[in-house]
């Protein structure tokens, strides 16, 4: 990993333990986050927004991309992006953008984008960051998204 690569999950791995603190204070669970480093050198943080309407959910790639937008403009672009999230163990795979996530990426990045998959697991001394990957966006248009299910039945923390 580059050094800036290394700042942003660094930087991500702090944010989070933030943010799940601040959802567990209000009776939240963990949930999907992205953080972005801009072309700009700014870094930009989302996380997934799942309402009762699955229609209108959002994952946070997409936040974090929109946050870059709203604070830069459409011309931004996106040098790196972490995508971290939450599993009950180490898992082979861990979670890739999703379709229309990767084709955001693509359009807001450059072919040299490069794409950090973060698995994290909360146990009841806090975070862990077990597995960490790095791709280039190009990596990504030949994998399918495979959401696993049953993955979090019956989980408690270790």
């Amino acid at each position: 990993m580059t050094a800036d690569e290394i700042k942003l999950v660094e930087y991500s791995k702090k944010a989070i333990v933030k943010y799940n603190k601040i959802r567990h204070a209000n009776a939240g669970i963990d949930t999907l986050y992205a953080f972005l480093l801009s072309e700009a050198g700014k870094v930009y943080d989302g996380a997934s927004f799942e309402p009762d309407i699955p229609h209108a959910s959002i994952c946070g790639e997409r936040c974090a991309i929109a946050n870059m937008v709203l604070q830069e403009s459409y011309k931004a672009r996106v040098k790196s992006i972490v995508v971290a999230d939450p599993v009950p163990k180490v898992l082979e795979k861990s979670t890739p953008p999703c379709g229309t996530c990767r084709h955001l990426i693509w359009s807001h990045g450059t072919p040299n984008t490069t794409v950090i998959l973060m698995q994290y697991i909360q146990g009841k001394g806090g975070w862990t960051f077990p597995k960490i990957e790095k791709y280039s966006i190009r990596d990504f248009y030949p994998l399918p998204y495979e959401p696993i299910e049953g993955l979090w039945d019956n989980w408690q923390p270790e």
